[in-house]
């Protein structure tokens, strides 16, 4: 079982949701909550609220932008510390550099010629070294993180007092001594290297990593000054030093382009023009010609080179302790911006938080007082006066008694806008929208009414208009003696049957009742009967016995309400595939199940299925639209207690339809006719074959006392074919009461190639096994009339019963099934006039299951009624 997609219903046009308070609304809800105290806000701190949060958000920013001017000072004064470290570290790598060039021209020199040289030199890294550890432990104070470099650094210039012992007692002649002063400025440009990652601001990092660039270069001058002061002296040039140089250079054009990158331009334009002249061309020259192994490179002046390049190292360390000043001014006045930035904007928030908090208030307590009445009108408005007023219309009355009039709310705001301000201008505006929203909704109120109606009376109309084309067709019938003519009458009874059930349908949603309830209790087997009657695809409802019996009153909406789920099972299901119905007791009544094979529901479809066969009332609207029987089951069941539900299955879809033990009645209070006494009916073969099954014994006896004097009882399955043998001869149609007995030629229809189906074993005819047998039942139609030679059928004889006919409430002889009035009857007797109370359904369904038997043997054959009269 499949339902048709369609979104989610909404409420109905003019339908009063509430007329008191909805909860579900946050205006309605005491307190704006819907469970727990009730939270008694005034508007004054309603009005503060927004302004509150707004505080809030203003101090959790002037928070931030405090923080980070803190954060920005903190840095500041943290770069102002690592510039101060960053240029003692240059100092004194400067001074280190210094005095290993002087100690390497004494040990040169021999003797003590230039001893006072390198004593005032040592003098100067004294100074500088005195320098370092003083911004040293400021930096390790404030840059925790370079705690492992200065541990390193401070390692390597322990060993500068052994160094010089060493040096001075001339035991490490160019060796130990001179490797331990470049360990010690290899460790402190580590330092420098180290230190601009500790700064935040972008510029000052970029001026240390800058200045860390020039120490390098300064350093890797001063490398290549000592070796090619020995490979000069010595005039030979072996090529480890070879290699040793190259390598020098290339570190020391790696460093220069670094500093280039990172350096802004005003630092780059000063190391252009200060690193210039001829002691640096000189040095350059000299340095190349070694490099590019120039005959007579290697026996340049020691001296000249040693002046040159020193001059060299001299600029660029005089460009390298300007931008170390440069750096300590720039990190000073960001450290002392910062701060003050950092108490500007502490003062400035919490000066216009305090400032927009007054005027906040100021102005809650101005306006509290008339916004509160404007909103106890509102919800005025809201709650009772609205509501009140779409009641009143849907109750029947007028509009202009609705509207007019001045309500409560209308006269606070009239009071509210006398002022002139803003909440005057407010309350009259709300006035208007007040008279519109009550015009508005009364206009829609009635006009739902209206259209409920209407729809009401057309329905109606259309259903006495299709009873009376029900009873036409019934008198075509009844003079008609061509069974194709017959098939076809029987299928447009069966369509109008259709549309009238439509027009039920339109009618249970318009809010009327489908019709005269019945004042007898019938046979469950009867009401699924009749129910498969009302579906197009009749022949696959397949029944099993039900021992139950329904209280008259509900008879009729049941038919209905299994109609429309027989009806939807066998629309999503596969048109071969049959649709099973079966009932069993339970504690609390009776349930009914509609199994089919179909393609099945989700989850999330099948919980929306049942929501909304859940609900308790229908409503004509358009959301009824494309799943009516939806709403009319659900309407059917709620008005009588029943109780429909959905579950999916691995083959399909089961209907549960459980029927209260209110809707019941005891089985022996059936009247008529049950399923035991009912007439005995051949074993059917064919397409329709369940229905006549069940036909034969609980349609006739459910709707035998329903009929009028003037409805003479037919056989449920009178003129049905049926497939046999062809042995017996072909009866002809049983005589009318007010008609002479006509003989049926018998059709010249090819007999049927294809077996005969058989009935599965679990659909079993409603009726029990001695209502099914073989015995005495009404005349019918030979099982083999499709199959006899063409010609005139001679009447059968029959036996009269010579027992006198029961009378009708309209003196008129009821005919028992399956036997003859005797000839005492006069046959030219008229009809009495039908009586007004005559239940269409009567005719209906007689007359539906002979069409549908009909129809059901043409189909098997694969000739339509038409073709075969042509035939």
């Amino acid at each position: 079982m499949a339902i048709a997609t369609t979104p989610q219903p909404r409420p109905p046009a003019g339908q009063v949701r509430s007329l008191a308070a909805d909860p579900t609304i946050a205006g309605h809800r005491r307190g704006g909550r819907t469970g727990g105290p009730p939270r008694l806000w005034s508007v004054r701190t309603q009005l503060l609220a927004p302004i509150l949060v707004a505080m809030l958000g203003l101090g959790i920013l002037g928070t931030v932008q405090t923080s980070a001017a803190v954060d920005s000072a903190r840095d500041a004064a943290r770069a102002q510390v690592v510039a101060s470290t960053a240029t003692a570290t240059v100092r004194l790598t400067h001074e280190m550099e210094r005095e290993l060039a002087e100690t390497i021209a004494l040990r040169q020199r021999g003797g003590r010629a230039g001893e006072q040289l390198v004593t005032a030199q040592r003098t100067r890294t004294d100074q500088a070294l005195g320098r370092y550890r003083a911004a040293r432990v400021a930096a390790a104070d404030t840059v925790p993180a370079l705690e492992g470099r200065l541990n390193a650094a401070d390692v390597q210039l322990d060993k500068l007092d052994a160094a010089r012992s060493q040096s001075n007692a001339g035991t490490l002649l160019g060796g130990q001594s001179d490797q331990t002063f470049r360990d010690i400025a290899s460790a402190l440009l580590a330092v420098a290297d180290a230190l601009p990652l500790q700064i935040r601001d972008p510029g000052l990092a970029s001026a240390a990593r800058g200045i860390a660039a020039l120490a390098a270069v300064e350093h890797f001058h001063a490398l290549e000054r000592d070796l090619l002061r020995v490979v000069f002296s010595r005039g030979t040039l072996p090529g480890a030093d070879l290699l040793t140089l190259a390598r020098l250079e290339s570190a020391r054009q790696e460093r220069e382009a670094e500093f280039e990158r990172v350096a802004d331009a005003a630092a780059r334009e000063r190391y252009d023009t200060t690193v210039t002249g001829p002691d640096v061309e000189r040095a350059a020259q000299r340095r190349a010609a070694v490099l590019g192994s120039e005959p007579g490179a290697v026996r340049a002046d020691t001296d000249s080179w040693y002046v040159a390049q020193s001059g060299t190292i001299r600029k660029v360390n005089q460009v390298g302790l300007s931008l170390s000043d440069e750096l300590d001014r720039r990190a000073s006045d960001i450290s002392t911006s910062a701060t003050s930035r950092a108490w500007l904007t502490a003062l400035g928030t919490i000066g216009l938080g305090l400032g927009a908090l007054a005027a906040a208030a100021i102005l809650a307590v101005r306006t509290s007082r008339r916004l509160r009445r404007l909103r106890a009108a509102a919800l005025t408005v809201a709650r009772t006066e609205l509501p009140d007023t779409i009641a009143k219309v849907m109750a029947g009355a007028s509009v202009e008694q609705t509207v007019g009039g001045d309500s409560q709310a209308a006269a606070i705001t009239r009071r509210i806008a006398a002022s002139e301000d803003e909440v005057g201008q407010v309350a009259d505006a709300f006035s208007s929208v007040h008279h519109t929203a009550m015009r508005l909704a009364s206009d829609q109120a009635e006009l739902h009414v209206d259209v409920a109606r209407m729809a009401e009376v057309f329905a109606r109309r259309i259903r006495t208009l299709i009873t009376r084309q029900l009873r036409l067709l019934d008198e075509f019938e009844r003079e008609e003696t061509d069974p194709a003519a017959l098939s076809r009458f029987f299928a447009l009874d069966h369509i109008a049957a259709r549309l009238r059930r439509n027009g039920e349908n339109l009618l249970v949603l318009a809010g009327g009742e489908p019709g005269r309830p019945a004042t007898g209790a019938f046979p469950l087997a009867a009401v699924v009967t009749a129910a498969a009657s009302e579906i197009e695809d009749f022949e696959r409802v397949e029944a099993q016995s039900m021992d139950a019996a329904v209280a008259g009153p509900v008879v009729g909406d049941l038919v209905h309400l299994l109609a429309e789920l027989l009806e939807n099972a066998a629309r999503y299901s596969p048109p071969d595939a049959p649709v099973r119905v079966d009932a069993r007791h339970t504690v609390d009544g009776v349930v009914i199940r509609v199994h089919d094979s179909g393609i099945g529901l989700s989850e999330a479809r099948l919980a929306e299925v049942n929501g909304r066969l859940a609900e308790r009332s229908a409503r004509l609207s358009s959301a009824a639209a494309g799943t009516m029987g939806l709403y009319v089951v659900a309407h059917l069941a709620a008005r009588h207690g029943i109780k429909v539900r959905l579950h999916a299955t691995a083959s399909g879809t089961v209907a549960y339809v459980l029927l209260p033990l209110s809707v019941l009645a005891p089985v022996k209070s059936v009247r008529g006719a049950t399923a035991e006494s009912a007439p005995a009916e051949p074993v059917l073969e064919g397409p329709g074959a369940r229905l006549a099954r069940i036909t034969a014994a609980a349609v006739t006896t459910w709707f035998r006392d329903q009929q009028d004097a003037d409805v003479v009882a037919v056989p449920a399955d009178a003129g049905m074919p049926r497939v046999g043998t062809g042995d017996a001869p072909a009866p002809a149609l049983p005589a009318l009461p007010a008609l002479p007995a006509p003989t049926l030629p018998a059709p010249t229809l090819p007999a049927p190639t294809l077996p005969a189906p058989t009935l599965p074993a679990q659909a079993a005819p409603l009726v029990t096994a001695s209502a099914a047998a073989p015995t005495a039942g009404p005349p019918s139609v030979d099982p083999g009339w499709h199959t006899g030679p063409p010609g005139v059928v001679p009447p059968q004889e029959d036996t009269v019963d010579t027992t006198p006919p029961r009378e009708t409430p309209g003196a008129l002889p009821r005919r028992r099934p399956g036997a003859q009035f005797s000839g005492d009857v006069p046959p030219a007797r008229t009809a009495p006039a039908r009586s007004p109370s005559v239940d269409p359904e009567v005719v209906r369904t007689r007359l539906s299951a002979l069409a549908e038997g009909v129809s059901a043997a043409h189909r098997h054959t694969n000739q339509s009624p038409t073709a075969a009269k042509d035939r």
